[in-house]
């Protein structure tokens, strides 16, 4: 007897992100899959007695998206943190005002966290340091988080506690901003990992399901039903806190956590690999950091190439991350002399790929890599890209349409919280090269949009790819999971003005409604 659904979502303009289907009217599920897709009357023939059956009334339904770059639990500390952003905080002086009001409702002794200050929006145009917070919160260690993630504040009892003083060496990749006279001014830079293991930041089980709750409905109402955690510096205690926000059902996304590069031994020593773990919770790449904050690459060439090829070796594909040109040019250099990696193993990737003009375009396609990139940061910082990036790289920044002309499988995430995790005002971007004030960038020449389609594949199709998971996620098709969500506008027929301003409906996971808007 064939199988009858326990769902049917019908009156629907289904968008499927599948080739062989790429349009219907209805879908049917059973149990947590999809069990088939078509016409309403094809669909609904399948109902039986005990079918639940939702309305679409019309709504456009999607895959559920996924966020392929972000930081949930960095993310969820924003929820319990104080908001420093250059919106609420224009100057220094206002930061160290809210500081001090923050610190009168905490204990003395505890941690003040902050995020999101941004030095180049600031009025001063400069960070923040310890001097500026000492005078207002000299019984509260103060950590002040950057927007970017690649940068903190402490003030003198933070360093204190974290153990930082005018002896201490400047760790690998990091850098501890000095005075003349050779004392830290509280500006750190590329220090997280390095901090994590000298204090805990007040951190705390209970703060920490909390944030998760917030930040998990937060998701769920974006559409985001996938997120894949590009932290450097996971794992096996991030690995089980993900265990148990999945198994106490206060996270429900669905987690690929990448692995840091100096965490992958214990990882495996822990029974862990590539691709272990289940449809909630699963390993994915190892995950390396490259930059240019000290002026020159970090890690260097030769540690880059040995990181990536052990990686490889024990089956893990790597995941750089590049900002600047050369660290592009570097990690499609690498990935291109790697060993081949096993049968189902997705390929190597580059996170961000934000500076690439043609030519490493070319370079990033012969390597074969794949780019998860982030279109939200034109949305959202391109006014201030247009005053600090020379008018020569503007036109190169964040190049989607390049690369997916090249051939490049080019996958979308947010890099929550560096911005908000909402979707739809990067796809808006990413279809007219607008930012938040309406204004084309770069100005004058440079790239066009890509089409509505493509955004929408990168944020579902191409995303599954990215990690692996594309026989279970990223399209509408029978046999994958059951994740869909209904949205206000069909962002293939809307204008592309409006695209910014989508919303989620409802928000399916499994064959189960997890989320439903008003």
């Amino acid at each position: 007897m064939p199988q009858k659904p326990d769902l049917i979502i019908t009156n629907a303009d289904v968008l499927t992100i599948d080739a062989a289907q790429p349009n219907a009217k209805a879908v049917a599920v059973a149990q947590d899959r999809i069990l088939a897709v078509g016409e309403h009357e094809e669909i609904q023939g399948l109902s039986g007695p005990d079918t639940q059956t939702i309305d679409g009334q019309g709504l456009t339904l999607l895959p559920g998206l996924i966020d392929s770059h972000m930081h949930l639990l960095s993310l969820a500390r924003t929820t319990q943190e104080l908001d420093c952003r250059a919106d609420k905080v224009p100057t220094v002086a206002s930061i160290a005002f809210r500081v001090f009001e923050w610190a009168r409702i905490v204990p003395p002794g505890e941690w003040v966290r902050c995020y999101g200050y941004d030095d180049l929006a600031l009025e001063e145009r400069r960070h923040p340091n310890r001097y500026d917070l000492d005078e207002i919160s000299p019984r509260h260690p103060v950590r002040l988080d950057h927007r970017s993630g690649h940068a903190m504040v402490l003030n003198s009892l933070g360093l204190q506690m974290a153990g930082i003083n005018a002896e201490t060496v400047d760790p690998v990749g990091g850098v501890i901003e000095r005075d003349t006279n050779g004392e830290p001014t509280g500006v750190l830079f590329e220090m997280s990992g390095f901090l994590a293991e000298r204090a805990d930041f007040g951190r705390s089980r209970n703060k920490r399901k909390l944030g998760v709750t917030a930040a998990n409905r937060l998701l769920l109402s974006y559409g985001i039903t996938s997120l894949q955690d590009a932290g450097p510096n996971n794992g096996l205690d991030r690995w089980q806190s993900y265990r148990d926000l999945v198994d106490a059902k206060t996270l429900q996304s669905r987690v690929t956590m990448m692995a840091g590069t100096q965490q992958r031994a214990e990882l495996l020593g822990g029974g862990l690999s590539w691709g272990s773990g289940d449809h909630q919770l699963r390993l994915g790449h190892v995950k390396i950091m490259l930059t240019m904050t000290t002026g020159a690459l970090q890690p260097s060439l030769d540690d880059l190439q040995q990181m990536a090829t052990e990686a490889a070796q024990y089956g893990f594909p790597v995941a750089i991350h590049c900002v600047e040109q050369e660290a592009v040019a570097a990690a499609a250099k690498i990935i291109s002399e790697l060993p081949p990696l096993p049968e189902g193993v997705p390929p190597h990737r580059i996170e961000h790929c934000s500076e690439c003009p043609p030519e490493l375009v070319n370079a990033v396609r012969q390597s074969g890599a794949a780019v998860v990139t982030q279109p939200g940061f034109i949305h959202w910082n391109g006014p201030s890209y247009r005053k600090n990036v020379s008018d020569e790289l503007q036109p190169h920044l964040y190049p989607i349409g390049p690369l997916d002309a090249a051939g490049v499988n080019v996958a979308f995430g947010s890099d929550a919280p560096v911005i908000n995790p909402n979707p739809w005002p990067a796809i808006y971007s990413a279809v007219t090269r607008k930012d938040r004030e309406g204004e084309h960038f770069p100005k004058s020449g440079g790239q066009v949009g890509i089409r509505a389609e493509w955004t929408i594949r990168m944020h579902t199709l191409s995303g599954a790819q990215s990690e692996g998971t594309q026989t279970d996620k990223g399209s509408i098709t029978t046999g994958k999971l059951a994740d869909l969500i209904l949205v206000d506008a069909n962002p293939l027929t809307v204008d592309s003005e409006a695209l910014k301003d989508i919303k989620a409906k409802m928000t399916i996971m499994g064959g189960k409604v997890v989320w439903e808007g008003r």
